[in-house]
């Protein structure tokens, strides 16, 4: 949690080994095992950006990419935690078509389906950075109901400014000028 500038997105990046820190190491604990990060521990996380990541084709295509391998169940399952199941209300449901970055769909909507694509892989950490922002309050509150109760075996890191999302975390770290604080 931070203002504009203070260093949310470069965590991000360094956790994900896209860039290196200027002095010491990340560490990722996994289990009994200690590991540095590098780009071979790239596949603990699935990444869903602030911007619209949805591309030309269907939603059930776009799913897919999370996962080729979703079945109609996973997929439910994923929409409705993410609070995307008005998909089933498109005159096509899985089948709409929709455009480059989602076009078609609100930006909340676009989001929403780009949460549930990254829900689809398996990967045991989701990096949701200001994956909310286009959410109304109460649709947010739900989604992280959902997520608190549909994905127990999941780490979820939020990079957000909401206060909302963070007083639902298990932990809250505050960002100040490229600084942190535990909270």
């Amino acid at each position: 949690m931070g203002e504009t500038g203070t260093g949310k997105t470069t965590l991000v990046r360094l956790l994900l080994a896209f860039d290196k820190p200027q002095a010491g190491a990340i560490r990722l604990k996994t289990g009994k095992e200690t590991v540095e990060v590098s780009a071979r521990t790239r596949c603990n996380f699935t990444y869903v950006p602030q911007g619209n990541t949805l591309f030309s084709g269907t939603i059930r295509e776009n799913l897919r990419m999370g996962n080729p391998e979703a079945t109609g169940e996973e997929m439910c399952r994923a929409l409705r935690t993410a609070v995307a199941d008005f998909v089933y209300a498109l005159p096509n449901g899985l089948d709409s078509f929709i455009g480059e970055q989602g076009s078609g769909l609100s930006e909340g909507q676009a989001q929403r389906i780009a949460i549930a694509r990254a829900l689809l892989r398996n990967s045991p950490i989701l990096l949701l950075d200001e994956a909310t922002s286009a959410l109304d309050e109460e649709t947010e509150r739900i989604l992280m109901e959902n997520l608190e109760r549909d994905y127990t075996d999941r780490t979820f890191i939020f990079v957000t400014h909401h206060a909302a999302v963070a007083e639902r975390c298990g932990q809250v770290v505050k960002m100040k000028n490229e600084e942190y604080t535990s909270m």
